[in-house]
């Protein structure tokens, strides 16, 4: 049994656990996606964009929800976690229960599927919404599920490389217009890297009890050092691909527009040549997931800019009202974790 909570704090205990920042960072290249076809001169159905974002979001709660289910034991065993690793701890301090939290992880899914349904079967938005919708389902819920556990045997990173970058964008963009697009895949391709490098860098805390629960994944599999090592090169070669990409025909702004990046880049190199432990580990996850958010800002910008004198400026005003409801999910995710603070172990 756990503390007993007031129905306030029962509640915040619930937004924690249900990871709303890391929600809003995967409807985020989504609305991207829609982004980059507006800017092409399609205009945008705002019945399937809702629709679809709160698919994209039921299936982001479901993969955290089924992901604190199952890391459960890691979780109990992890003393080295900060904010941003090691999970929400909503389940190892007794907040909630796991039955519950697995019951609302298929609450969900079912909501997903009945939203995936009625885009295709009502907007007929196009012959891959349902498989997109499935296979994004499929590799959240296995993600850290059994059989196949894609976090404990060393893919996690790359599910969440391909699924929260070029998935994620490609639906968004598809869901408008009904076909594939090249730009929308060359975009992807950074904010793939940086939500990897997101995912890798909060590995590194959890190592310990990571390997004691049997976890393979990619920190734990190179080892602390290495792992940094890769983080650097990763970082660098990120930033190269977004210069390279304006070559291939992504609008030059994005280029002139990623130098903010650079002082976070050599910042975040320069710490991890430091002895990372605590606070300082927490300050790198936290560059890095400004690294990966101004990444999709940036780009979010750049067709803003290339789309606005030939396409309905209300719509990119709506869909700024939505990155703006993303981000402030992110800020009611730390202010409801930070007052849990007493209960969390």
């Amino acid at each position: 049994m756990g503390p007993s909570l007031s129905f306030p704090a029962h509640l915040q205990a619930w937004a924690t656990l249900l990871r709303l920042g890391p929600t809003a960072r995967g409807i985020l290249p989504f609305l991207l996606g829609a982004t980059i076809a507006w800017s092409q001169g399609n205009p945008l159905n705002w019945s399937v964009l809702i629709i679809s974002s709160l698919a994209v979001f039921c299936i982001m709660e479901m993969t955290f929800l089924v992901n604190e289910y199952y890391d459960y034991q890691a979780d109990l065993l992890n003393k080295t976690f900060h904010r941003l690793s090691g999970g929400t701890r909503m389940l190892p301090s007794g907040l909630i229960s796991r039955d519950s939290t697995l019951k609302a992880a298929y609450a969900f899914i079912a909501i997903a599927a009945i939203l995936g349904l009625i885009l295709y079967f009502c907007y007929h938005t196009g012959p891959y919404t349902l498989p997109f919708g499935i296979l994004a389902m499929f590799i959240g819920y296995f993600y850290t599920a059994k059989p196949f556990q894609w976090s404990y045997h060393g893919v996690g990173e790359i599910a969440i490389w391909f699924t929260c970058g070029w998935l994620a964008n490609m639906s968004g963009y598809y869901l408008q217009t009904g076909h594939l697009d090249l730009m929308t895949t060359l975009v992807s391709l950074p904010g793939a890297t940086s939500v990897f490098l997101v995912i890798l860098v909060n590995e590194i805390p959890d190592i310990p009890s990571d390997s004691l629960a049997g976890k393979r994944n990619l920190a734990v599999r190179l080892g602390k050092g290495k792992s940094f090592w890769l983080y650097n090169i990763l970082l660098v070669l990120c930033y190269v691909n977004i210069v390279s990409i304006i070559f291939l025909g992504v609008p030059k702004l994005s280029g002139l527009l990623s130098l903010i990046l650079l002082p976070i880049i050599i910042r975040s190199i320069m710490t991890t040549m430091k002895n990372l432990e605590g606070k300082t580990l927490e300050s790198l996850s936290l560059k890095t997931m400004l690294f990966d958010h101004l990444i999709t800002i940036i780009y979010a910008v750049t067709f803003v800019v290339v789309g606005w004198s030939s396409n309905p400026v209300n719509d990119m005003i709506i869909v700024g009202i939505l990155f703006l409801l993303c981000f402030s999910l992110e800020g009611l995710s730390f202010i409801s974790a930070n007052k849990l603070k007493e209960y969390i172990k």
